[in-house]
């Protein structure tokens, strides 16, 4: 059973770093608001897809017991950290639905990486919260929609409650960022990414990968944003942007969606 939103969570470790500095920004206090909400929901687990964990074959779901952080994005000078619960039966449950549907995936150990861990930081504060951290591939968009239904009909049936988020960043250029160096194509991808999130145009994603993709370097060319298609089913399925953030180089956004209760599989 799902909870009433779904989330396109931030993460960059900046983060982390405002935080330690004391500088609560507005991206943090949305994330922050976001988690409270969520709580108010009461799910019993929140399934995460991480940009940063890419398989080469099959979509992969970690079912550990208990999830160890991963330190992926040392340049950054912080490591981000968010050890907690797993949820054994849902990540397998996901991955049996997926290979119904003729979806290549397994179950792995694998643990919380920087996409995931960081909003989580901000989310559930306890550590409590039981994630079921989920990959991308290095497939085609079409997979990863394929990906995304199947997480979405795994859910729908789990008798538990459950939130859905996919984390990670919009354009994500590091040497940009390394050198504080301004990127009109990073800024110009991140508005055409959101407004097509919001006004439910979801093909236009691609082509603002294709057309700016090459300065503003993408995060996982936003294959990420290809299973949250995929998970909402229908082609009018919108967003509401909570918050963005632009760096030099790396944008990130908190974007929430309802969930529709009686969406079909079609035009996606």
């Amino acid at each position: 059973m799902l909870t009433p939103s779904a989330f396109l969570l931030p993460s960059v470790p900046t983060m982390l770093i405002d935080e330690q500095r004391g500088d609560i920004t507005e991206m943090i206090e949305a994330l922050q608001a976001a988690g409270r909400r969520t709580a108010v929901d009461a799910p019993e687990a929140i399934v995460v897809v991480s940009p940063r964990w890419v398989s080469t074959a099959a979509f992969l779901a970690d079912d550990s017991r208990r999830h160890r952080s991963v330190v992926d994005l040392p340049e950054f000078g912080v490591e981000p950290r968010h050890d907690c619960p797993g949820a054994q039966t849902l990540a397998r449950a996901i991955v049996e639905q997926a290979v119904k549907l003729g979806v290549r995936a397994a179950t792995t150990k694998h643990g919380m990486d920087s996409g995931p861990g960081i909003p989580m930081h901000f989310i559930d504060r306890t550590r409590q919260l039981p994630v079921v951290p989920l990959s991308i591939s290095d497939g085609t968009r079409e997979e990863h929609r394929a990906w995304g239904e199947a997480i979405r009909l795994a859910l729908n049936a789990w008798p538990g409650r459950v939130t859905f988020a996919v984390a990670g960043a919009l354009s994500w250029n590091l040497h940009a960022f390394n050198l504080r160096r301004e990127v009109p194509e990073c800024d110009a991808l991140d508005e055409r990414v959101l407004a097509a999130m919001r006004d439910a145009q979801w093909p236009e994603i691609e082509a603002a990968v294709q057309r700016l993709g090459a300065k503003a370097l993408p995060e996982a060319d936003l294959r990420h944003l290809d299973v949250l298609r995929g998970f909402l089913l229908v082609a009018a399925a919108s967003g509401h942007v909570l918050e963005r953030e632009q760096l030099p180089g790396i944008g990130t956004a908190l974007v929430e969606f309802p969930i529709a209760r009686d969406a079909g599989g079609a035009g996606r």
